[in-house]
């Protein structure tokens, strides 16, 4: 389970964090008050958090609300958007045929105020530097079309990859994020090689593995304070 003393605090620190960088879009102007994630805006809106990954943030063999992203937003009172697919990444194609870029375009399509956006273990075998290619592409139209957004990057999460394979692609994906200013967390793997956290697929986590990295970004996020 959750636990919920830490969850609150680290709400607390990314609402610190994003304090004075988070200008929702469509309502701010250079007037505007700075808004946190996760605080209620006009009209009682919450920032919107737009999702874009692969079956790990998809919830696959799950409901989509035992997913990691939906079990944060519960906590933080975000206004989610989970565009993630089963089969995507930033070169390879999911279940509708598309890479990331179909995810970005809905991400920008619903103005998202945050967009969170993980590396991918379905990459693994491409050219590298092609799939960084890619990266840097996609987090650049994602800044040019959502200037006042808020990126957040994060490793590839696997139940069966080793970290040196997927080191080049966290790697890429840090450098293409930190480059637009947004930042980056690296949430370790929580949930591989752990009992009962991953499915018998071996790839995909369990409800108990969603918590296990909904956990493991929220305890990053308090260490940003």
């Amino acid at each position: 389970m959750l636990h919920h003393r830490p969850l609150a605090t680290a709400a607390t620190a990314l609402a610190a964090l994003l304090l004075g960088t988070l200008a929702l879009s469509g309502c701010a102007t250079a007037a505007s008050p700075n808004v946190a994630l996760g605080s209620a805006v006009k009209g009682g809106r919450h920032p919107v958090v737009a999702i874009v990954g692969d079956s790990i943030e998809s919830g696959m063999g799950l409901e989509p609300f035992d997913a990691w992203p939906a079990l944060v937003a519960v906590d933080r009172r975000w206004g989610l958007e989970n565009f993630s697919e089963p089969g995507a990444g930033f070169i390879a194609v999911g279940a509708s045929n598309q890479d990331f870029n179909g995810q970005i375009d809905q991400a920008i399509a619903a103005k998202a105020d945050v967009v969170l956006i993980g590396a991918s273990d379905n990459d693994l075998g491409q050219d590298t530097a092609t799939v960084a290619k890619a990266m840097a592409a996609a987090v650049e139209r994602l800044s040019d079309a959502l200037p006042k957004a808020h990126l957040v990057g994060y490793n590839a999460l696997t139940g069966e990859a080793n970290d040196s394979d997927l080191a080049p692609l966290n790697d890429a994906l840090r450098t293409a994020i930190t480059a637009a200013g947004g930042k980056w967390v690296d949430l370790g793997q929580p949930y591989r090689g752990q009992a009962g956290l991953v499915q018998d697929d071996g790839e995909h986590p369990t409800l108990e593995g969603q918590q296990a990295i909904a956990s493991a970004f929220l305890t990053r996020v308090d260490g940003w304070a």
